[in-house]
């Protein structure tokens, strides 16, 4: 792991944190999901209430989270700058849901927990396929790095699970 490039822009912090949020949604609703028996009977609304529930109960830890410690450290104050990163941490979120929401919704009760899964990983793995890409990697090494972004996310899940007992 590099560390000394860091964000020189506003633009490139936002971009940055959207990410962060969208990425770490997609890795708890993952989790979420993975916890739901295939054959519980569920329905379009217990699926969605789990991946508005956690997402809008995430959003809202975090957000309550980065407002304090953003006035902790500006003396009492959440500069500008602050509230465009919290705006995009809310819509990397709300975007993730929203992408999940759209086959839940559309598809037969019998698929949604396995494309919404699936719509999750893809999605995360994209993610890790689009860092390597702009980073100069080949489509090889992307695909390799993407599914390795995908292993760890999975691999994130599941102790989430192990440890929460489910």
């Amino acid at each position: 792991m590099t560390t000394d490039a860091e964000p020189t822009t506003l633009e490139d912090e936002i971009r940055k944190e959207r990410s962060t949020m969208s990425l770490y949604v997609s890795i708890v609703l993952l989790a979420a999901l993975m916890a739901v028996p295939d054959s519980g009977g569920h329905g379009h609304a217990e699926v969605l209430g789990i991946v508005w529930g956690s997402t809008i109960g995430l959003t809202l830890a975090h957000l309550f989270a980065f407002r304090v410690s953003a006035r902790l450290v500006s003396e009492g104050r959440i500069p500008s700058r602050d509230a465009r990163i919290a705006g995009a941490q809310l819509v990397g979120s709300v975007v993730v849901a929203i992408l999940v929401t759209i086959p839940v919704a559309a598809l037969p009760r019998s698929a949604e927990l396995d494309v919404a899964r699936v719509v999750l990983a893809v999605y995360v793995a994209l993610v890790g396929y689009r860092v390597a890409s702009t980073s100069g990697g080949t489509r090889s090494r992307s695909l390799a790095y993407a599914a390795i972004v995908l292993v760890g996310a999975l691999g994130i899940a599941v102790v989430k699970n192990v440890l929460g007992g489910h």
